[in-house]
């Protein structure tokens, strides 16, 4: 495992624990979303992750920028990772909390993939299924994939539930050129 993804990791799961121990998951939540939508101005991302600039500017513009949107505890995380040399550790790290609330929860994520955007309808019906097959409260992120030519996969975990045209496809072609 990468030495990001570890020190990732870890960070996330200290701060998950200081949450829970705390009653503040929500509170920890909401301020770590703000950082990662902080991290999505480019600017400012290759700023914290230059190796030149010194720590003292990085923190300062960190907490001019944060202002209000992030509470002191997961600024001061955030300025850690930083000050030790992982900034670029800090949207997985953000990844992962988002990971282990979900798991607090009963709530699972699942990878929705279809070949058109799923109407509302359809998404309710693919959810409350989801949630059938799992036992779990379900959260889903859609992606369109063109080349499955109609139908979806669905990625939970490690399980793939694969009911596409292009699968059905493939199979057939598979038992047709194996005769």
């Amino acid at each position: 495992m990468p030495r990001r993804e570890t020190a990732a990791r870890r960070y996330a799961e200290a701060a998950f624990q200081i949450g829970r121990a705390d009653g503040t998951l929500d509170a920890w939540e909401r301020d770590l979303a703000n950082v990662g939508e902080l991290l999505d101005h480019a600017e400012l991302r290759r700023m914290i992750e230059h190796p030149v600039v010194p720590f003292g500017a990085k923190e300062r513009l960190l907490q001019s920028v944060a202002g209000d949107r992030v509470g002191a505890d997961a600024l001061s995380l955030v300025l850690l990772m930083v000050r030790r040399g992982r900034p670029r550790a800090v949207e997985r790290m953000i990844g992962h909390f988002g990971e282990l609330l979900r798991r607090e929860r009963g709530i699972v994520l699942a990878e929705v993939r279809s070949a058109m955007k799923l109407e509302p309808e359809q998404r309710t019906a693919v959810a409350d299924r989801l949630a059938e097959l799992t036992g779990d409260e379900v959260e889903m992120n859609e992606v369109v994939d063109e080349s499955l030519i109609g139908g979806i996969a669905v990625r939970i975990g490690d399980r793939l539930y694969d009911a596409s045209v292009r699968n059905r496809l493939e199979r057939l072609r598979a038992r047709l050129t194996a005769v």
